[in-house]
């Protein structure tokens, strides 16, 4: 095998695991932020949620799919899972959540980018494997970057206005 096969499939790996990599990273980068910690992984799982329920209501299949073939799968239940529909991308979803979420909270620009690289390689990685459509990838980034700055603003406005004045109680500093 030669290195530029290696680069290549290398590529692949990071964009079909970019879900995995932002995740953890966002985990080790939001550590000692509990509740921005907090707030990732309650709004990571939503995004989940958001994404298979769009899945079922939408119904697209994935470009793979011969249509007929399709068709007939369904129709004899041969088919149960929300993943055999491509509309959105579950993968670009969960990449643009990460990498927006992760872009409000540290607003640090080469985080952001290196987000961005893993992002969009996932995207391209989806596409070139026939995992979904350029339009599903582009539909999973919107949605994983609306749900994404919306958990940062639900965490950083919505609950800091939960928070009540605490009178003092005279204790030692």
């Amino acid at each position: 095998m030669d290195i530029l096969s290696l680069l290549i499939r290398t590529q692949d790996y990071i964009g079909y695991l970019g879900p995995f990599l932002l995740l953890g990273s966002t985990l080790i980068l939001l550590k000692n932020k509990g509740t921005l910690l907090t707030i990732y992984v309650v709004g990571y799982i939503i995004n989940i949620i958001i994404t298979m329920i769009l899945k079922s209501i939408i119904k697209q299949p994935r470009p793979s799919e011969d249509i007929h073939i399709f068709n007939a799968s369904m129709a004899n239940g041969k088919r149960i899972s929300f993943d055999v529909y491509g509309m959105p991308s579950g993968h670009s979803s969960s990449v643009f959540y990460s990498t927006a979420f992760i872009f409000f909270a540290l607003n640090n620009p080469i985080i952001t980018i290196y987000y961005l690289i893993i992002a969009i390689n996932t995207g391209y990685q989806r596409v070139k494997y026939k995992n979904h459509t350029i339009l599903q990838v582009i539909c999973g980034a919107i949605s994983g970057i609306i749900i994404g700055y919306s958990a940062y603003l639900f965490g950083t406005k919505k609950l800091t206005g939960i928070l009540k004045y605490k009178k003092d109680d005279n204790a030692p500093i």
